[in-house]
């Protein structure tokens, strides 16, 4: 039984032993196909080039039938004015224009804005919609490169 204990030991020990004098001198090869690196390469790029993902928005309103459009962007203008570091879009769903508001990564981050719209605008619901990248600073807010229909010039 001692002698089992003492050999368990000491092949643990020179295991250990071996482990750390090694550290620092060994070397890994990865031999892989090179059109990996292609795929691997191509997938930063398309990620670079796009300015969308997943995520959450909150659907203010919806206005259809005569003066629709005009009422939808009067509302944009207001999220804008009353919430200045939040990005209010419309869109155009034959026959709705619908306003929504924000881009949020979680649920969890659009209820923030929601609990202060909802007492205003009983309409108000969080959607699951792609989003712009989050603004992270208030000169995100200010850059044109995000992309939002023009509806204006558009009827």
């Amino acid at each position: 039984m001692k002698t089992r204990h003492f050999l368990l030991t000491s092949t643990l020990f020179i295991v250990f032993s071996l482990c750390f004098s090694l550290q620092g001198k060994s070397q890994i090869k990865v031999i892989a196909d090179g059109r990996l690196q292609t795929i691997l390469e191509r997938h930063i790029e398309y990620n670079e080039m796009s300015r969308t993902l997943q995520g959450y928005r909150i659907k203010v309103n919806s206005f259809t039938g005569t003066n629709a459009k005009a009422k939808a962007f009067a509302l944009k203008d207001e999220l804008i004015n009353t919430y200045p570091n939040t990005r209010a879009y419309v869109s155009f769903d034959e026959p709705n224009f619908i306003v929504k508001c924000g881009d949020f990564v979680t649920r969890l981050d659009a209820y923030n804005l929601f609990k202060h719209i909802k007492p205003q605008i009983s309409s108000a619901i969080i959607i699951r919609d792609w989003i712009n990248n989050p603004i992270i600073s208030e000169a995100d807010i200010e850059i044109p490169e995000y992309f939002e229909e023009n509806l204006e010039t558009d009827f």
